[in-house]
């Protein structure tokens, strides 16, 4: 929201803003799930039925014009295919996709108008600052960008919630300012039949409201953040409040959802959650499955797990290849999340499914001896009354857990905690573990998990 537009939201009554919310997703309506919009989605629903021999097919098929396209129309591939002297012909199944260098953020943003291709005009403008902060505009053509809206569609659909069921969404919008403590706490977006809940008022204070409104809607489905959800269902348990409407499901999306998070979400709302990854540059989506696996969408592009040799892995970071997007199209890009793949789904250096989805590759403590370990959620598992919690770590022997607990901490809440986080670093680093009210969040209302506020250089 621009901020001239902003401060007339801010300055307009209650029903005023219902009006403007509406209004404007009227208009995303029309730009997302009009025209060929209806074709994509049964495309999708159809490459569900797909074996992977078809699925490695469609994609070598359109991998190989992919590289035609950019060839004869991206600057930026037209100098590359000449340095390494390849054309589309050397492109003909998916495993040829490593004949190419991996494409790092650092040179996408210092040469972003050389990917812009010379015959396609963008349908949206996609802003985003990554984990750096350093403002990239990516240009989605309109077939892509509609994909991406039937990819959220078609996992949404698989999982028992129809297009246009009754939704609640907890993400990062500020439907009022932060110090506006009265409700309601949420605004109405009658286009998707959407109610849009602010994540930044919901407190002890404020809870009941939220209960009561969630209840008069009676949701198909919450979406939104997993810290956001599972605070919220923290607060349920909290007070000891029923949640006396049922959804279909939980979707949950844009952070890791991570596996106490998944528990009580599923425990208070008595549905199952199930999260997709998706990504700002639209490249890759994975839709979790019932089983609880995440799987890859083949249309959208093809995803390589590699290790930090750039070697085929089936856990490490994730590489791209969009097989859609001819207006900015990036080839083998790295994202900078991590996975680990499920190992049968792997075709030599491409995946087809994950196992769970890691978090941002610098989402890790670092030992004394130089290992990395992540995925460190298993150290809160067990913790009884905690809300959320994030680790900090300031010195390679030293980390902090900021933890928001429901109630004072006894001390043998504090003790397992303690004991969790040692068992996972073979007691080597020192922990102190701090009890707040709130963890602060990053852009648009995210929750970093783990947080590394020094250099690695300086204390070898």
């Amino acid at each position: 929201m621009s901020s001239m537009k902003e401060r007339i939201y801010f300055a307009s009554p209650v029903w005023l803003q219902n009006v403007l919310v509406s209004a404007y997703g009227y208009h995303l309506y029309r730009k997302r799930y009009r025209g060929m919009f209806h074709d994509i989605l049964a495309l999708l629903k159809q490459s569900r039925d797909w074996s992977r021999e078809e699925v490695e097919a469609w994609q070598a098929e359109r991998l190989h014009g992919m590289v035609r396209h950019c060839r004869q129309t991206v600057p930026f591939y037209q100098k590359l295919f000449s340095e390494y002297g390849l054309d589309e012909q050397d492109f003909t199944s998916i495993q040829d996709v490593r004949k190419l260098p991996i494409l790092k953020k650092n040179l996408l943003r210092e040469n972003t108008a050389a990917f812009r291709s010379t015959a396609e005009k963008a349908y949206v403008l996609q802003h985003t600052s990554g984990s750096t902060g350093t403002p990239l505009a990516l240009e989605v053509d309109k077939y892509t960008y509609k994909l991406a809206m039937a990819l959220l569609v078609d996992h949404e659909e698989a999982h028992g919630v129809p297009f246009g069921a009754p939704r609640a969404t907890f993400a990062g919008r500020m439907v009022q300012p932060a110090n506006q403590l009265s409700p309601p706490f949420a605004r109405f977006n009658r286009a998707e039949n959407q109610m849009l809940f602010s994540s930044y008022h919901l407190n002890s204070n404020t809870f009941h409201w939220y209960a009561k409104e969630l209840e008069r809607f009676s949701p198909w489905e919450l979406i939104g953040y997993p810290s956001a959800i599972s605070d919220l269902a923290s607060y349920y348990l909290s007070t000891g409040t029923t949640c006396r409407f049922q959804p279909t499901a939980v979707i949950t999306n844009s952070e890791t959802l991570l596996d106490w998070q998944k528990d009580k979400i599923e425990h208070v709302f008595r549905c199952p959650v199930y999260d997709y990854y998706g990504t700002a540059e639209y490249v890759l989506f994975a839709g979790q499955e019932a089983q609880g696996s995440y799987r890859l969408n083949p249309v959208i592009g093809i995803t390589e797990i590699l290790n930090d040799l750039d070697q085929p892995s089936s856990e490490g970071k994730l590489v791209a290849t969009t097989l859609t997007n001819r207006a900015m199209p990036l080839l083998r890009y790295e994202i900078g999340d991590s996975a680990t793949a499920v190992s049968e789904s792997m075709s030599q250096s491409v995946a087809h499914e994950l196992h769970r989805i890691n978090g941002r590759l610098d989402d890790y403590i670092e030992m004394p001896d130089g290992r990395r370990i992540g995925r460190l959620d298993h150290i809160f598992k067990g913790v009884s009354g905690l809300v959320e919690a994030q680790i900090v770590q300031d010195h390679k022997q030293h980390c902090t857990i900021n933890a928001v607990f429901s109630d004072s901490p006894t001390d043998a809440q504090l003790h397992l905690l303690s004991k969790n986080f040692s068992s996972r670093t073979a007691s080597q680093i020192d922990l102190d573990i701090h009890q707040v009210n709130q963890i602060p969040r990053g852009p648009n209302g995210k929750f970093r998990n783990v947080v590394r506020i020094f250099n690695s250089e300086d204390q070898k």
